[in-house]
């Protein structure tokens, strides 16, 4: 991919599916009445995967993210 920040956001989305799937499927084999990840938390997961990435990235205090807008993740 030739864009890096392109591909650091879909490693994100990436990441943050299959930690919700690894996390459900650990909650469902370790509890009786799991509380499973919802899959409307996974842009949220990833958005914060990204922002720590891109931070990390780019060294801190460089970069200010405005709040995200709930609309966004309807």
């Amino acid at each position: 991919m030739q864009d890096p920040f392109k591909e650091l956001m879909f490693r994100s989305f990436k990441d943050a599916m299959d930690l919700a799937d690894d996390y459900n499927r650990w909650a469902g084999e370790s509890f009786d009445e799991p509380l499973a990840v919802q899959a409307n938390a996974i842009p949220q997961m990833a958005m914060t995967l990204y922002r720590c990435r891109l931070q990390a990235r780019l060294g801190e205090g460089t970069i200010d993210f405005p709040d995200p807008d709930e609309r966004m993740f309807d």
